[in-house]
């Protein structure tokens, strides 16, 4: 399928704006002279364009997953940080901006959805991980109820997604040791977030126990121990640590 074909697939059912039309008829040439004009007046939306610029065609699942690339990460990090930053530049600023910030995280786990469903695990992994991460550091800045917290379970979906398809790729097409170690530790942090918040649906704990590897085991076992000995858990998180510690004993 030609790029033309697989662009107007992409666009199929979804209606056209009049300023899209107009760019449909630009060069390839005059199509950069508007980026580099946007650039110049609006500075602030570079880290965006740098991040949507390694997202593939939205009917990329469609056409096949990218092969060879799923354990390549392309990804500017500090793209994603700018992102998250602008996301979360209203935190604090009362319940109004729940939904501002809402809506921008949201954005950004769209993103990590159109790597996903590419088969880039590598760059969806950074966003997911990223969003999750922000957003539980920060979490008592927003005062979120829900939304907030629908968001990062969201995103920790997309996460243990990530890790249930490494199952069923080639080799030389799964995420590296030190990839994994940060998906294990995103997911495990989602799940402590869950502990103390609620709003984690997902099954994190079941993905973690049919995927870790022995030595991948011995770290969450670990961090486990860890909590459990830090003192600082209610006696009913403790329990739940002491469950997660023995569901990953009994593989």
């Amino acid at each position: 399928m030609t790029e033309d074909a697989q662009a107007a697939k992409a666009r199929a059912g979804k209606p056209e704006t009049a300023v899209l039309g107009q760019l449909r008829k630009k060069s390839h040439e005059e199509l950069l002279f508007l980026v580099e004009q946007l650039l110049e007046r609006q500075p602030d939306i570079k880290p965006l364009i740098e991040l949507l610029i390694e997202l593939p065609l939205p009917n990329a699942s469609q056409q096949g997953k990218t092969s060879g690339k799923g354990n390549t990460r392309t990804l500017n990090l500090s793209s994603i940080r700018k992102q998250l930053d602008g996301a979360l530049y209203y935190a604090g600023g009362g319940w109004e901006s729940a939904g501002l910030i809402a809506t921008e995280l949201s954005r950004l786990c769209g993103i990590g959805d159109g790597f996903a469903e590419a088969g880039e695990w590598a760059n969806a992994q950074a966003v997911y991980a990223a969003v999750t991460g922000e957003a539980i550091a920060r979490y008592e800045e927003l005062e979120d109820e829900w939304q907030i917290a629908a968001i990062i379970d969201d995103c920790t979906a997309g996460l243990a997604l990530c890790l249930d398809t490494q199952r069923e790729l080639p080799e030389d097409e799964r995420l590296s040791a030190a990839d994994r170690e940060e998906l294990l530790t995103a997911l495990f942090e989602s799940w402590k977030f869950g502990q103390d918040y609620g709003g984690i649906d997902t099954d994190v704990v079941g993905t973690i126990v049919r995927n870790v590897s022995e030595e991948e085991r011995e770290l969450v076992e670990e961090w486990l121990r860890q909590e459990i000995g830090s003192g600082q858990a209610t006696k009913w998180r403790n329990q739940s640590l002491v469950g997660f510690l023995v569901k990953l004993q009994e593989v």
